[in-house]
């Protein structure tokens, strides 16, 4: 059970320093992280074609988290959960940071950044930010530059290692732009700018597997080669920081972690709490692990990020509490007791989709709650806007992929999956007879959790009443 979170106070407009101490040992962190890929799109995830080399290397020594999760499947709100350790509802930044959606951190909020400069750390983070407001990132080194052009990226962090003293601990975040599409036109995937130092690989559309949440045509599988083609060359970009972590003579003291910050831009997975939304690979290494290659059943997720951040640098924060824990104790206990839940919380992607979600996902079933089920669901416009959905538009087409476009676009209140029957989602049980106990008594510890982290939303909805006015 996940420690009991922002009780007496926070809601009430805590502005408390965080005290913060200073530890002994100067172990670093180094952040890896991709952006919007499923988490089965690795080889050491059992993909038949997509080549990963240097991630899957990483995880045949290190521990290997077969269900890892973003808590919301949008950039900007997904970086906010991992820098901060708190769900979306708490923290404040409900949709994406840059340009018109204007969304950033409560001010009552501290990010991970922060809880490390206090315990005199070096900050690094080089690739996309998507982060707001700049003040609560006090990051040291934040080099400019493309964020696809990982050969760059990876000279960076051998600049920030080789600059960073060797008595001095650091906080390295690496932000892949890849495999996010390229572009709204074509396939929108794929890499259309050469990289100086890198070969790119390339990828048969007709040998692609299409996953089962997408429909299998012409367009989907070049789409899916251009995405490929990106994971690799972000693949390649790993390998360059590793080895320079490597030479700097500082990899025994530094716990490395890989994630994706989402899964992949299709409908189905962008916006959704739907498998290939909010599942994502994730991958740990340190020195010394007992078990290196393991692969670790506990249920894992971007909440826990940040406590095992502060795990790992002894680094104290006390402010108000956090939404996670830390997952060293587990790295050596493949079936970790208590490591059995995840809670979820989506506010929205952008301005224009909005569609608050809120989800309890066990190692079998999974609970969705849609607050507004009357909203038709706004599609995140990076999936708008791109081919597969524009031609469902143009054609009248009536399925995507297993579902109907009705049934994607119109949600009941509460979705209810057997996920070792029903791996991507298709049949909603919550309203069947024989499963309506199990849906009820799931959405009740769904609101305790969210009653322990003060979710503001629950002073007006609930998931087992009708509406605002009415009863169960």
């Amino acid at each position: 059970m996940m420690k009991k979170t922002l009780i007496l106070g926070f809601f009430a407009g805590l502005l408390a320093i965080p005290m913060v101490g200073q530890g002994t040992g100067k172990k670093n962190v180094l952040l890896l992280i991709s952006d919007n890929q499923c988490w089965f799109d690795m080889g050491c995830y059992g993909h038949p074609l997509v080549k990963t080399p240097n991630l899957d290397a990483l995880a045949a020594r290190g521990v290997r988290f077969e269900q890892g999760f973003a808590t919301t499947a949008s950039c900007g709100p997904s970086r906010a959960v991992m820098y901060t350790g708190l769900l979306t509802h708490s923290n404040g930044q409900y949709a994406h940071p840059h340009r018109e959606h204007n969304q950033q951190l409560r001010e009552d909020v501290v990010t991970v950044f922060s809880m490390l400069k206090g315990n005199g750390y070096r900050t690094g983070l080089i690739g996309k930010d998507h982060i707001k407001p700049l003040e609560k990132y006090p990051i040291d080194f934040q080099p400019k530059g493309s964020t696809r052009d990982v050969v760059t990226m990876g000279g960076q962090a051998a600049e920030f290692l080789e600059t960073t003293p060797g008595e001095e601990p650091f906080f390295l975040v690496m932000s892949y732009h890849d495999p996010h599409p390229t572009s709204i036109d074509g396939a929108g995937w794929g890499i259309v700018k050469e990289t100086a130092g890198y070969e790119p690989v390339t990828y048969d559309p007709a040998e692609v597997p299409v996953p089962g949440f997408l429909p299998d045509d012409p367009g989907v599988r070049e789409s899916l080669a251009g995405y490929y083609q990106q994971i690799t060359r972000m693949d390649h970009g790993v390998g360059l920081v590793l080895d320079s972590l490597k030479k700097s003579g500082r990899e025994e003291e530094t716990l490395v972690i890989f994630i994706s910050d989402h899964g992949t831009s299709e409908p189905g997975a962008m916006g959704t709490h739907y498998e290939p939304g909010v599942r994502v690979p994730f991958l740990v290494w340190h020195a010394g692990l007992e078990k290196p290659g393991s692969v670790n059943r506990g249920l894992v997720a971007f909440t826990d990020l940040t406590p095992t951040i502060l795990d790992w640098t002894d680094t104290t924060f006390d402010a108000y509490p956090l939404h996670g824990r830390s997952f060293l104790p587990i790295l050596d206990t493949p079936e970790p007791e208590g490591w059995d839940t995840v809670v979820l919380s989506h506010v929205g992607h952008d301005v224009f989709a909005h569609y608050p979600m809120r989800t309890l996902r066990d190692r079998r079933w999974k609970l969705i709650w849609n607050v507004l089920p009357g909203q038709e669901y706004p599609l995140p416009i990076d999936a708008f806007e791109r081919r597969l959905w524009s031609g469902i538009r143009e054609s009248g087409a009536k399925t995507i992929g297993p579902r109907t476009v009705d049934a994607f676009l119109h949600r009941p209140r509460l979705e209810l999956y057997d996920l070792e029957t029903d791996p991507w989602e298709t049949k909603n049980l919550a309203e069947l007879p024989e499963h309506r106990d199990r849906a009820v008594a799931m959405a009740e510890r769904l609101v305790e959790r969210l009653t322990e982290q003060k979710d503001p939303w629950l002073r007006k909805y609930h998931p087992l009443r009708e509406s605002q006015a009415g009863d169960r």
